[in-house]
């Protein structure tokens, strides 16, 4: 590679700008734009061209380039936005390069409220938008357009036309998973199907990636080149098509790629130079950075890019390739072994981002890519060509959509029977960024040693001198063994404990509360929301798996209301591709209303245990100074409904610490814990209801003394949770008070001696 100068000049090039995403912080859209300073909530007029739409059955999304924000008598300019309006409100067909003026209220990209979820803020920083309108009108102001434009809006027109022939054709479920893997095209894609093709390392055939470039672009490319076509012709046509076809299907940074590559080897043929990957790659890499450096920490980015370098750098030590007359001995080995010395090189380079984005190392999916990936350019053949004959013959187009589709429920059977597996996904957790430095700079080191041999094999060679082979599988061996410890080392991170860590979740307006036990018990106290659609998806699990845990041996059910239900509905649903629920612990029975009922017959049903818990009987984990114990003081059993009321109520304690857990306990049921005698000194109280107005009353907080006082709420919520009458008698206690509105999710450590918090939006601290 130092031979290479244009390599190590690209090389020099990704790491000043990596320096200034991660160190300096100084990109373009690292900083706040003037239009992002206007409060949230300010009812603002934009004017702006389109740039793409996005239709959903509730919303369409449009993105406006050059535009201008109006509020409050000034106009400020902003070089892209997204305008959010639902479609009855939409008055006419958009095209892109439309001129347009919408109005609506200014409202900001939200950054991750918990650890391990999705980072909206900083996904749309990378495309360059910082700012949306929810916006109540959107019209049309001038129709006029650029030819850019134009030719964009054609081939926008073109994907939804065969996006809706697919389906047509092939049904809803199969058409929408060929529309993604043709088209790019992901809004018909059924969520069941693409979580199960995630889940087994399956997930890039539903994206548009370097994959599929290439099998289309070199495909026309030797197609007409054995038309007889010249070089030229046969480079031309093919990367105007694949440019065309990037396009098309969305623009994505695999594409990006895989187009400037293909164009830099089409380049090399016409001149009849020796084309170099590596440099094509390392070139890719630059143009696409030095437009957006943000994308250097993008999953996309680091995934496409790494897959490509690992079959460049890395298969050749899998594969043991010797000197160079011994080439054409490798070349002579069954293909299934070259595709598993590719599978094992892109998925050890790989390993790094899946842990750091994913948490988590789908094991079967380096022999499942051996079974799906022969069978993509069949497929994608196959619907190239169907959709091509379509308008000549239905029949015959038919023919070809139905080989589609059965090849795609051989992948959906490939899929299950991965998933029913034992062991089919290793859950880690997020790696410490240390450890993948330490990772990547040990493959460095495996692979500089294993060329170096190769270089002495070459050169004994020359001079007809016989070398010995002993070294010859040993830099494998060891990556195979590093692909191993990463994971490992990962994942015994996350489960030794020794103390008590308890976070309050922010799942907005709703509770949802995960204790890690110091003797490796994890537990759930509630998981619901009113206010933050699909909860247990969006917000629970991706936490869980960010914290390395794949089973919860104890969900708590405090009451059946839904904000307290919802995520773990959803769990108890999704086990075999999800979190696992080993048991579920409800109330006694008498107070089950019926969502509790149903939540039963759900866990049930999905073979999670069902227990009730009493006042008075404790789930206990550890032993010695390690023992912590989580006893149930409430409701007890002379209260005669369900509700609030008779919540569950819940005490934590691991030597000096301790914490009372309480649903939305209030008014009678707090009277009720006070007069029962169980109730003590806690120094944590999560406050009950979310902090309403009749939770929390003088009785009852003289009883518990809380010094500090966790409340989860909803930002902006419509109850006007928490009430300003509980905080106002929390602060005349000196508690201090914290909340998820204003900190994301809240986690407390403890050794059972002092407290370590921290706060997912804004800093942390020690008492």
């Amino acid at each position: 590679m130092i031979k290479r100068k244009l390599v190590m000049a690209c090389l020099f090039v990704l790491a000043v700008q990596l320096a200034r995403v991660c160190l300096l912080a100084d990109t373009k859209d690292q900083q706040m734009t003037l239009a992002e300073e206007i409060p949230d909530g300010t009812e603002v007029s934009v004017s702006g061209t389109v740039e793409w739409v996005r239709e959903k059955e509730k919303i369409t999304a449009v993105c406006l380039r050059k535009n201008q924000v109006r509020y409050a008598g000034t106009i400020l300019k902003e070089s892209k936005l997204v305008v959010c309006i639902r479609p009855d409100q939409l008055k006419e067909q958009l095209n892109i390069g439309d001129k347009v003026i919408a109005e609506g209220e200014k409202e900001s990209f939200d950054a991750a409220r918990n650890p391990g979820n999705f980072d909206q803020k900083g996904y749309y920083r990378k495309q360059g938008i910082h700012v949306k309108v929810r916006a109540d009108t959107l019209e049309k102001q001038s129709e006029k357009s650029l030819l850019y434009d134009r030719i964009k809006n054609e081939m926008w027109k073109w994907r939804k036309k065969l996006s809706g022939q697919l389906q047509t054709k092939m049904g809803s479920y199969y058409g929408g998973t060929m529309s993604a893997i043709l088209l790019g095209e992901k809004s018909g894609l059924d969520e069941e199907m693409r979580k199960l093709y995630q889940k087994n390392g399956m997930g890039h055939l539903l994206a548009i990636s370097g994959l599929h470039m290439s099998l289309i672009g070199m495909g026309l490319y030797s197609f007409l080149r054995k038309a007889g076509t010249s070089f030229f012709t046969a480079g031309m046509a093919g990367s105007s098509f694949l440019l065309l076809y990037t396009g098309m299907t969305g623009n994505g940074i695999a594409s990006q790629r895989a187009w400037i590559m293909f164009a830099m080897r089409m380049g090399a043929e016409i001149t009849g130079r020796e084309y170099d990957a590596l440099t094509g790659l390392a070139a890719a890499a630059v143009w696409i950075c030095l437009r957006q450096p943000l994308y250097l920490t993008d999953a996309g980015f680091l995934l496409s890019f790494g897959a490509i370098l690992g079959i460049i750098l890395i298969e050749p030590v899998y594969a043991g390739e010797k000197a160079e007359k011994e080439k054409k001995e490798r070349e002579k080995k069954p293909v299934f072994l070259k595709g598993l010395s590719a599978s094992f090189a892109v998925n050890t380079v790989l390993m790094g981002p899946v842990l750091w984005f994913y948490y988590e190392i789908p094991v079967y999916s380096v022999i499942l890519n051996l079974v799906v990936i022969p069978l993509l350019p069949v497929a994608m053949g196959a619907g190239l060509l169907g959709l091509g004959i379509l308008r000549f013959s239905e029949r015959a187009g038919g023919g070809c959509l139905n080989l589609c589709k059965a090849i795609l429920w051989i992948y959906d059977r490939i899929g299950e029977l991965a998933a029913r597996l034992p062991v089919s996904r290793w859950v880690t957790g997020k790696p410490p960024l240390y450890l993948l430095v330490l990772y990547y700079g040990l493959i460095l080191w495996i692979c500089i040693w294993f060329y170096r041999l190769k270089e002495r094999r070459t050169e004994k060679e020359q001079r007809k001198t016989k070398s010995r082979e002993r070294w010859v599988g040993v830099p494998g061996i060891l990556l195979v063994c590093l692909s191993v410890l990463l994971p490992g080392s990962c994942w015994l991170m996350h489960q030794v404990q020794g103390q008590v860590t308890v976070t309050v979740l922010d799942v907005g307006q709703g509770d949802g509360i995960c204790i890690r036990m110091p003797g490796g018990k994890n537990c759930l106290i509630d998981g619901g929301s009113s206010d933050v659609s699909s909860v247990g998806a969006y917000r629970i699990e991706p936490y869980l798996l960010y914290c390395g845990i794949r089973n919860i041996d104890y969900a708590f059910v405090s009451h059946g209301d839904e904000d307290h239900i919802s995520g773990i509905r959803e769990l108890l649903q999704d086990q075999k591709l999800g979190i696992g629920i080993r048991t579920l612990v409800l109330p006694a029975e008498k107070y089950w209303d019926e969502k509790l009922k149903e939540l039963a017959v759900l866990a049930a049903e999905n073979g999670t245990r069902i227990a009730e818990i009493h006042a008075g009987e404790q789930v206990v984990d550890g032993t010695g100074e390690q023992k912590m114990s989580l006893r149930c003081i409430g409701p007890e059993m002379v209260l005669s409904e369900s509700g609030n009321a008779a919540s569950m109520v819940l005490q934590a304690e691991y030597g000096n610490f301790s914490m009372l857990l309480t649903g939305d306990v209030e008014g009678a049921g707090e009277k009720q814990l006070v007069k029962s005698g169980r109730l003590g000194k806690c120094r944590i109280l999560k406050a009950a209801h979310h902090g309403s107005k009749n939770s929390g009353t003088e009785e009852f907080l003289d009883a518990v003394e809380p010094q500090i006082v966790l409340i989860s709420a909803g930002r902006g919520n419509r109850y006007g949770h928490p009430h300003e009458e509980t905080l106002e008698r929390l602060k005349s206690r000196n508690c201090q008070v914290y909340s998820t509105q204003q900190c994301g999710a809240v986690t407390i450590q403890s050794d059972g001696k002092k407290l370590f918090f921290s706060r997912k939006c804004g800093g942390g601290g020690s008492d």
